[in-house]
């Protein structure tokens, strides 16, 4: 069993060492179709003043969208490979492991797990024009969790996060089609591995039209999680001379659409103006006891999501963008997460998500800063009073980074979180309001040259995090080595790299 996990693997690094050949054989030049010959013109006049390690980012084909780099690779034509990780460990400085002490959705990221991801891509010309292609897009990763030379288990959390055809500029100049399973995603605030108002996982199929500085971008797929919220089998006994099987006794997938219109104005300096929305329906069906066979009805329910971006930016990397989402019934849990509460109409109508969230970044040839922020409110379909599932939540982060010379850099890393829920906690007898002072040093080794973004970053960290009272009680059980400490110190060293990603 453990042999045949490591045949996707061995696989993808197979295909990895022989791309690169394969590609210098048959690359085609970039066209117009890929970016406009302004946005062009306008990075190189602007390359002068943007950190060597970033210009060379679009020297390896990273097409540069402002406000949340790196994009995929969209311009070479037949192989091409790229890859997302990271992977950090350390010490609590007291005999244990390190480990996180964030206590909102999206806290800092610099104690995630081990995340890899390689990016494979072929990519060919249709009817010999340049302009129109087809490309096909595999993402095999190896989601969170620990290491074999960490732990000695040679199991591993493989997923494919990526795996779709597209065509571009075929039938009509500026249009995209694609099917498959993707990432579907817009901008993000790096410093907390979170997007604040579209980030799907998706299978489906979608398109894309891009006229001069306007797109439109309309998606729609399903997806039913493995959880008797959305299915459910019971075991069967034999039949003649069958085998004991399986009947099929709750089956309904959640359709998901999302519609993004967005307007760019200028090149550098510019902006731009985005509206998104999202559309969730889940069909009715029947939940089954399997002792007593007695059925509860389960209703169909609905879920939406409305929003908008305002981002600007004066020259490549020195950005800011502001996001508003309001969500409701289902689309407040997200596409992948089953709800945690029901009203008494078992539905989640009354669920809703407010989220307002900033994050900029800034450049120049010895300091670059980067930032981020948000605010969320949410509420769940539960009607019970005080409940504590429901809650308010917030955290503000800055990164300066310091560069010594081209290579050798210093990041400090600033945060305070809190969150509030509506009810009491069964072990504290009270409200809680978990608090986090945060406080990152990590010395760093950037072979690519100056810039926040810059990638491969070698680095050691230490994190100091102060905690108060309620943050140790909503984070651990009274029996756990961590619940009587105030003072978490993370003590470590970590890695990570990212080049032709394909994380939209």
């Amino acid at each position: 069993m453990r042999a045949t996990r490591t045949i996707p693997l061995f696989a993808c690094l197979v295909v990895a060492s022989l791309s690169s050949e394969l590609r210098a054989q048959d690359v085609a030049p970039p066209t117009a179709g890929s970016q406009g010959a302004a946005s062009r013109e306008s990075l190189a006049r602007d390359g002068a003043r943007v950190p060597k390690g970033e210009r060379e980012l679009a020297a390896e084909g990273t097409h540069r969208e402002p406000g949340s780099p790196p994009p995929p690779t969209e311009t070479a034509t037949g192989f091409d490979f790229g890859s997302y990780g990271r992977i950090g460990v350390g010490s609590d400085g007291r005999g244990h492991e390190g480990y996180s002490t964030n206590v909102v959705s999206h806290g800092s990221r610099l104690e995630n797990a081990p995340y890899l991801e390689l990016n494979f891509y072929y990519s060919r010309s249709i009817g010999g024009d340049p302009h129109r292609r087809w490309r096909v897009v595999l993402v095999p990763a190896f989601a969170g969790g620990d290491l074999f030379h960490y732990t000695g288990d040679f199991s591993s959390h493989l997923a494919i996060r990526n795996a779709y055809a597209e065509t571009q500029n075929l039938g009509l100049d500026g249009l995209s089609l694609w099917a498959g399973s993707r990432m579907y995603r817009g901008d993000d605030i790096y410093l907390f591995d979170y997007w604040p108002l579209d980030n799907l996982n998706t299978i489906g199929a979608g398109a894309r039209f891009e006229r001069k500085k306007f797109d439109v971008a309309l998606q729609a797929g399903l997806n039913r999680l493995n959880d008797l919220y959305q299915f459910q089998t019971l075991d069967t006994p034999p039949r003649g001379l069958g085998a004991a099987g399986k009947s099929t006794v709750l089956d309904r997938p959640r359709f998901v659409s999302s519609l993004k219109l967005q307007q760019r104005f200028g090149d550098f300096p510019g902006m731009k103006v985005a509206l998104y929305g999202e559309l969730h329906l889940l069909p009715a069906g029947d939940s089954t006891d399997p002792n007593t066979r007695l059925k509860t009805a389960l209703p169909s329910d609905v879920g939406w999501v409305v929003g908008a971006q305002l981002g600007g930016w004066l020259r490549p990397y020195v950005f800011a963008n502001l996001w508003f989402r309001a969500a409701g019934g289902l689309a407040a849990y997200g596409e992948l997460s089953v709800p945690t509460g029901l009203d008494p109409a078992r539905s989640v109508q009354s669920a809703r998500e407010l989220v307002a969230a900033v994050s900029l970044n800034w450049e120049s040839r010895y300091l670059g800063i980067m930032g981020g922020a948000y605010v969320r409110r949410f509420t769940d379909a539960s009607s019970a009073s005080l409940n504590p599932q429901s809650y308010t939540e917030g955290i503000i982060s800055t990164r300066p980074h310091i560069y010594w010379n081209e290579y050798f850099h210093t990041a400090v890393e600033v945060s305070y979180q809190t969150r509030r829920s509506d009810g009491v906690d069964f072990i504290a007898n009270r409200v809680l309001q978990p608090q986090v002072f945060r406080f990152s040093v990590l010395p760093l080794v950037a072979p690519m040259g100056r810039g926040t973004y810059s990638r491969p970053q070698i680095y050691l960290i230490y994190t100091v995090s102060a905690m108060n009272d309620d943050a140790r009680i909503a984070l651990y059980d009274p029996s756990d080595y961590r619940y009587g400490q105030n003072i978490v110190h993370y003590i470590g060293t970590g890695v990570e790299w990212w080049f032709n990603s394909s994380y939209r």
